[in-house]
């Protein structure tokens, strides 16, 4: 099964291909393709689309393609050639590529410059003229035509008629090829236009998503993709060039299908963006970070390094430096297990051991009692703390809440009781770390801090997270729906949450062994 079909769609939204049919006209698309065809029909010449990388020149291009051929008369009248790659070594290789992409007839690779521009005429001559047929060149990659050729170029616009160009020319360039032309007057006096691509502001980008969403459904409505924030945080990465849209847009499905979520708002959007930023612009990023939050990250490393070269427990928590007040970086705390709270302790950094005493020596058969706020429901609720509800966690959330009448709206106050049923999972990828910002023992004042958070617009998602082990009894756990590849990656992490939620913040890395979790949810990257 193709992945978009598990979001009911029928076919890919977001291919990385230049499908004419996923083309949403913005005004500048429809005003652009209007004005080439009028030029072609009208067989002026010249035509040059400049754009920067990404903004749909190569899609605006091969739906122009189709245009030229979308009735029969005008497939009959219409001849539309591409060159996709006009870069040559010499004036000869370009004019060979030329009259083959033209299907010019006895080109044997032996002509010389000349003689190429003869066939070439000729052809043209006898398609415009005799035919009464448009030919059109359309060359993608303008950028790339050496300077020497755009001569040549010219001189095919000096074959002509009295009334016509017998070649029409369109050239999707990026911005540099602006530069090329100002420079070469006798070239840009024989310009009929000039357009200039620009990206999509944020309505005409929100609008582009729903149209591709809704041809990839056959024009059938469904459910919203993305939420509002999500559409926000799309423009806000991509600043409304189509391509980094819909390479944008494909992964966020790919990751809505795995975490098996039905919608991206926007810290889901960004983080996708985040996973998609290439080494380099991460490092810049990292680069950026001020040197007292370096410094607190290596007095951090040391001490890592320090607790592993004497064989300690990485399991056991060491609280972080606090950063120098200039950075503004909020400080944060390493602790792999959650153990009862610990006061915080001034750098360097301290190892602090929880107390030595066995809490429960048998798993409990219930995590606990929640009270119902507004608008709760008891299968939301499930969700939340459980992770993916299958049929076996539905009977017995069902059984162990028999007293309660709608499920589906829970009374303001009403008993909820949170059945122990564990799950067979290893919840942090081996070598990742997560970032913890609430941890106790009671299920309910834990819980109403992670229902809280979910309804913050300034936090990022969030996961309710519930374990027992025979060391530390049962705890609970609400901690940043996302795992990290490093320390500074969680420090960049807790340095953008809101300051009292950063300054309670710790890093987890592992869990004490035998740990049993309640929760089917795993970290990923």
């Amino acid at each position: 099964m193709e992945y978009f079909n598990l979001l009911n769609l029928k076919k890919e939204p977001f291919s990385n291909s230049p499908e004419p049919e996923f083309l949403f006209q913005s005004p500048q698309y429809t005003a652009c393709l209007q004005k080439l065809e009028l030029a072609v029909r009208l067989r002026r010449g010249l035509n040059v689309v400049i754009g920067d990388i990404g903004t749909g020149k190569t899609t605006l291009c091969r739906k122009l393609i189709q245009s030229f051929c979308s009735t029969a008369e005008d497939a009959e009248k219409i001849e539309t050639h591409l060159l996709l790659d006009p870069s040559s070594s010499n004036a000869v290789d370009f004019l060979r590529n030329v009259a083959v992409i033209l299907n010019v007839k006895d080109i044997d690779g032996k002509e010389n410059e000349w003689q190429l521009k003869e066939k070439i005429k000729d052809y043209l001559f006898i398609k415009g003229v005799n035919e009464d047929k448009t030919v059109v060149l359309i060359i993608d990659e303008g950028q790339k035509i050496p300077e020497n050729c755009l001569e040549l170029l010219r001189e095919f616009l000096n074959y002509e008629t009295n009334d016509f160009k017998l070649l029409q020319v369109i050239i999707f360039a990026q911005e540099e090829f602006k530069t090329v032309i100002q420079k070469r007057e006798n070239l840009t006096d024989r310009i009929n236009l000039v357009y200039y691509l620009q990206p999509l502001n944020f309505a005409q980008m929100r609008d582009m998503i729903q149209y591709r969403i809704s041809v990839a459904r056959n024009r059938e409505s469904g459910p919203d993709l993305f939420s509002p924030g999500g559409i926000l945080a799309i423009y806000l990465s991509t600043r409304g060039y189509p391509r980094k849209v819909v390479s944008l847009c494909h992964q966020v499905l790919l990751t809505l299908i795995i975490k098996g979520e039905k919608k991206a708002g926007f810290f889901f959007v960004r983080r996708c963006w985040k996973e998609k930023m290439s080494p380099l612009q991460k490092s810049r990023k990292w680069a950026t970070a001020s040197l007292a939050t370096l410094a607190g990250l290596l007095i951090i490393a040391a001490g890592i390094f320090f607790m592993q070269d004497r064989g300690v427990d990485l399991s056991l928590p060491v609280n972080a430096p606090k950063a120098a007040p200039e950075t503004q970086q909020k400080p944060a705390s390493v602790a792999p297990a959650p153990a009862p709270a610990i006061a915080a302790v001034p750098s360097p950094p301290e190892l602090i051991i929880p107390e030595n005493k066995t809490l429960e020596t048998k798993m409990p058969k219930i995590l606990g009692v929640l009270t119902a706020k507004k608008g709760m429901n008891l299968w939301q609720t499930s969700k939340n703390i459980y992770g993916e509800v299958s049929q076996d966690i539905v009977t017995k959330v069902n059984k162990a809440n028999a007293h309660i009448s709608n499920k589906n709206l829970l009374r303001v106050g009403e008993k909820i009781t949170v059945p122990a049923i564990p799950a067979a999972v290893k919840p942090i990828p081996e070598g990742s770390l997560i970032v913890i910002l609430k941890n106790g023992r009671d299920i309910k004042s834990v819980y109403n801090y992670f229902y809280d958070t979910i309804n913050n617009k300034n936090m990022p998602p969030t996961v309710f997270l519930s374990f027992w082990n025979k060391k530390n009894g049962l705890t609970f756990t609400v901690a940043l729906d996302q795992s990290f590849g490093s320390l500074q990656e969680t420090q960049m992490a807790i340095s953008k949450l809101p300051d009292n939620n950063a300054a309670e913040a710790k890093i987890l890395s592992q869990w004490h062994e035998n740990t049993i979790f309640f929760s089917n949810r795993v970290f990923s990257r």
